[in-house]
């Protein structure tokens, strides 16, 4: 019996014994008996497109800009990015080739999508900002000694603002 999400559960709850580093192959078999067959026959689907499109998509899956997906004939694309979706859909053509060429004939459309994924923003701290004595006393005396009173005023103005 599987769940929906391909897990075999018969109840109760599993250990393993033994050296985590010794039986760490023998724990993965272990547990690969426990998914569904049809689901890791797509996860490894999954992987060997992506091996076999690394000549065309590499330096996108190696910076993980995208994400390659098998959805029935549907080959889909998630890009983090509306440059990397503009750039996929021109090599569309050449990725159908590709597949095509590599045995997956089975795929017979690409589909590329922007994945929106909310960026970590910093938060803008706001300082207050201080005008030393020394700088107030420079604007006061400008202002004392210029000629144009606009200019005067802004000056003093300026200079109330940081005492």
């Amino acid at each position: 019996m599987y769940n929906p999400m391909g897990i075999k559960h018969l109840g109760g709850t599993m250990t393993f014994d033994g050296d985590p580093v010794v039986g760490a192959t023998r724990r993965a078999r272990h547990l690969a008996q426990w998914i569904d067959p049809s689901w890791r026959s797509r996860s490894s689907a999954d992987r060997n497109v992506a091996g076999d499109l690394s000549g065309i998509l590499g330096p996108y899956l190696l910076s993980e800009r995208i994400h390659l997906t098998l959805a029935g004939d549907t080959l889909v694309i998630a890009c983090r990015d509306r440059a990397s979706a503009t750039e996929i859909r021109f090599l569309q053509r050449e990725i159908r080739k590709n597949l095509q060429a590599t045995g997956h004939a089975d795929i017979d459309k690409v589909h590329v999508l922007l994945a929106h994924r909310p960026e970590h923003r910093p938060t803008t701290v706001e300082h207050p900002r201080v005008m030393p004595a020394t700088a107030v006393q420079a604007l006061q005396l400008a202002a004392a000694r210029v000629d144009d009173p606009g200019l005067a005023d802004a000056l003093r103005r300026l200079a109330r603002l940081g005492a």
